[in-house]
C-alpha cells in the first residue's frame, strides 16, 4: 500500500524530532522540495552532531545525493549557526567509541570526513 503521508504525520515526526522519518515522509508527499531539503539538513545534523553516528550519516548522504564536500559544507555551516545562537551543547566533546576519546564536534567531523570512503553506504 503506497499511501501518501498526511501533513499531520509529517508534523508529528518533526515535533518528535524524528527528522530522518520526517524527511522521508515529506519526500513522498506534496511538500515543497525546499522543505524536504531543510528536513534533510536537520536529519543530517541530528545524525552527526546529536547522535555522532558516522555510518548513519554516510548512508543519509548517499540516500540524499550529498557528496563529501557538500556534507562538510552543510555541517560546518550548521555548526557555525549553533555557535552564533549560543547553543553549543551538541558541539561539546562526547565519547567516540571508534577513537576511544572524547571529541568535540569539529574533531569528530574531521574524523568522519577522513574515514568517509571506509564508511558503509547502505
Amino acid at each position: 500500500m503506497n499511501e501518501i503521508p498526511s501533513q499531520d504525520e509529517i508534523k508529528a515526526a518533526i515535533e518528535g524530532k524524528w527528522f530522518v522519518r520526517a524527511a522521508a515522509l515529506a519526500k513522498s508527499s506534496a511538500v515543497p522540495l525546499s522543505e524536504v531539503k531543510d528536513l534533510r539538513k536537520k536529519a543530517l545534523w541530528q545524525m552527526t552532531a546529536v547522535f555522532r553516528n558516522a555510518g548513519g550519516a554516510r548512508v543519509l548522504c548517499e540516500e540524499y545525493g550529498v557528496s563529501k564536500e557538500k556534507a562538510e559544507e552543510i555541517l560546518r555551516k550548521l555548526a557555525e549557526e549553533q555557535k552564533s545562537k549560543g547553543d553549543t551543547k551538541t558541539l561539546e566533546p562526547t565519547y567516540d567509541h571508534a577513537s576511544g576519546k572524547y571529541l568535540a564536534f569539529e574533531d569528530w567531523l574531521d574524523q568522519f570526513l577522513r574515514h568517509w570512503e571506509k564508511l558503509p553506504t547502505s
